[in-house]
């Protein structure tokens, strides 16, 4: 994938904004707060989803309400070689459209998926140690980017929970309605716990021998914890009736013990990264909780290893290399890990944020902008 321009109107800070760019890299420089992170999220926002988790009212200027935010934007597929093609998202306080070649979408949320990429941001270093809510977001993200339905199944999911729940809060419910909701959850828990495995699984080939390298000759190992089913490495989807049945057992247990607080399921679900210094390794031993224990280093190292891992994915299943968005992490990570990572997009086109421009100058290829209170200079 190739983004070849952008325009920008009325988008937090920035009220004007048009430019080209260069198939390998393109950074963006300038002091906090100056618009170089609203540029990078514009493009997600046009794409389906704002990695700030941001929603659509919030994107037009705080001086201006009544502005209409526009992103357009011109890309080429490696699938369709000299095809242009263009995003057009617009949202106001009265609605959001969005159109692909024209062609009108219902929702923005429609297209991710369709523009291949990848996004690092300074929360990502903090995946490992952060809460279990923050890792599922994690795979969720990566099954959508590859798979539509899933999309689907986490939303019939999370409705169902928020229908159970509230249910229980209340005391307003029955045997007949509480058991349509758990028939939702149960499924849809299933296709989220097996769509999660298997991403996680194929992430986990790829980051393996990423973290190997990147660490000096240390290993990271991956589980996955279900709520409902343990410890798993796979869910054996030809035998749904047996995994329906222990999902239903688990929810009427906390139904019988009158655990109303509590809705077990796969949205507490948790993945854990093990880590074995080369000691550990030489010595047969299992390695430590990355959560607990690991040093700052490694912990970046992981981050690291995770979003090269989903590049990968992305570039050998989609046979598309994904663009690549880089929201000032860089400038958190020491030269060599930085080297490691510009080097491992050789083939994919990078955006990049950054205070200090110096690091950056002898990328070929390269094009340039100093950003100023939303103003972009080449």
């Amino acid at each position: 994938m190739v983004l070849k321009k952008i325009i920008v109107e009325n988008f937090r800070n920035i009220k004007h904004a048009e430019m080209e760019f260069s198939p390998n890299a393109n950074i963006f420089f300038g002091d906090n707060a100056q618009g170089k992170t609203n540029l990078l999220e514009a493009v997600s926002v046009a794409l389906g989803k704002s990695f700030r988790n941001a929603r659509g009212n919030s994107f037009t200027p705080f001086n201006n309400p009544e502005a209409t935010t526009r992103i357009r934007l011109s890309y080429e597929s490696e699938s369709v070689p000299n095809k242009i093609n263009e995003i057009d998202y617009q949202s106001n306080q009265e609605k959001t459209t969005v159109k692909i070649n024209e062609i009108p979408f219902k929702k923005a949320n429609d297209l991710y998926g369709e523009f291949k990429y990848v996004v690092f941001i300074p929360d990502n270093l903090n995946l490992i140690k952060g809460y279990p809510d923050v890792r599922r977001s994690y795979l969720d993200n990566i099954a959508i980017m590859q798979n539509k339905s899933y999309r689907e199944f986490l939303t019939k999911y999370k409705d169902a929970l928020k229908q159970r729940c509230t249910a229980y809060i209340s005391r307003i419910y029955d045997k007949e309605i509480l058991s349509v909701w758990d028939d939702i959850l149960i499924k849809q828990g299933i296709n989220l716990t097996y769509g999660r495995l298997k991403y996680l699984n194929l992430i986990s080939k790829y980051t393996g021998g990423i973290y190997k390298k990147l660490s000096g000759g240390e290993r990271i190992s991956i589980s996955y914890f279900s709520d409902v089913f343990g410890k798993i490495y796979e869910l054996d989807a030809s035998n749904k009736e047996n995994l329906y049945g222990i999902y239903k057992r688990s929810l009427n247990e906390t139904v019988s013990e009158g655990q109303s607080g509590r809705t077990p399921g796969a949205h507490r679900d948790d993945v854990v990264f093990f880590v074995k210094t080369k000691q550990d390794y030489e010595q047969n031993r299992r390695g430590f909780n990355a959560r607990s224990y690991a040093s700052q280093g490694q912990l970046r190292s992981i981050a690291v290893s995770l979003k090269l891992a989903e590049a990968g994915i992305i570039r050998n299943f989609n046979r598309e290399n994904p663009v690549v968005l880089l929201d000032e992490v860089l400038g958190e990570l020491d030269s060599n890990r930085r080297s490691f990572i510009i080097k491992h997009f050789d083939d994919s086109q990078v955006f990049i944020t950054s205070c200090n421009v110096n690091d950056f100058k002898n990328i070929p290829g390269l094009k340039m902008w100093r950003v100023k209170n939303g103003e972009f200079v080449e």
